[in-house]
């Protein structure tokens, strides 16, 4: 399936003492590690004629079997060889791919690495009598992606480098009937470049840390 949850762990765990005579400290942690979402190899537009864009690709097992068309972008001019030579190098770096030689790709089945992040709060509890009854104010500490604040590679996520798995775009055939292709191209400090790599690290709210600062007052 296209979008299936994958796996998810999870585990919570609170301490609550009384340090100070007058109100509990409670530390509490909250730790999940799961699978963001998956993904199928594809090509980026229709391959075999049905007018759907979601034909799977085929992995060849070494440069001899790959067919792909010359064409320049970013002021480049791309041949053959040279995006067969990065889409050999490519499949070698997918965990995936790299086990599909002389295969088709399977559906669903390039899955994102898991994300595992940790949550860390501390609350401080005060009692006061007032008026003859028991109030209460509580100071706490939240700290979402606490593993983001130990370290700025802990805690994020990765999406794939190639939207939806289309590493291979253009399809067409050529004048033997076979398939042909192009390899896709990212924006990079250095202009426009062959893809390499599979996944590339995201940088939305939930993969940095950040620290709420609450304050809570309960009476009677």
């Amino acid at each position: 399936s296209g979008q299936a949850p994958g796996h998810r762990f999870f585990i919570g765990a609170a301490y609550t003492k009384d340090y100070f005579g007058w109100g509990g400290t409670t530390v509490s942690a909250f730790w999940e590690s799961r699978t963001i979402g998956n993904a199928s190899y594809t090509f980026a537009a229709d391959m075999n004629g049905d007018n759907g864009n979601n034909d799977l690709i085929y992995v060849a097992r070494d440069q001899s079997e790959m067919n792909f068309t010359s064409f320049s972008s970013g002021g480049r001019t791309f041949s053959p060889a040279e995006q067969a030579a990065a889409w050999d190098a490519y499949i070698k770096q997918d965990k995936y791919l790299s086990t599909r030689r002389g295969q088709y790709a399977e559906r669903g089945a390039l899955w994102l690495p898991m994300v595992h992040r940790l949550d860390f709060a501390v609350a401080q509890n005060a009692f006061v009598n007032l008026f003859g009854k028991r109030n209460a104010f509580q100071f706490r500490v939240d700290i979402d992606n606490f593993t983001n604040l130990l370290n700025s590679d802990w805690g994020a996520g990765q999406r794939t480098v190639a939207i939806f798995g289309q590493v291979l775009t253009n399809p067409t055939t050529d004048s033997q009937g076979r398939s042909a292709y192009r390899l896709r191209t990212v924006t990079t400090a250095n202009g426009t470049e062959l893809i390499k790599n599979t996944f590339e690290q995201t940088a939305g709210i939930p993969d940095v840390y950040r620290v709420m600062f609450s304050l809570r007052y309960t009476f009677n």
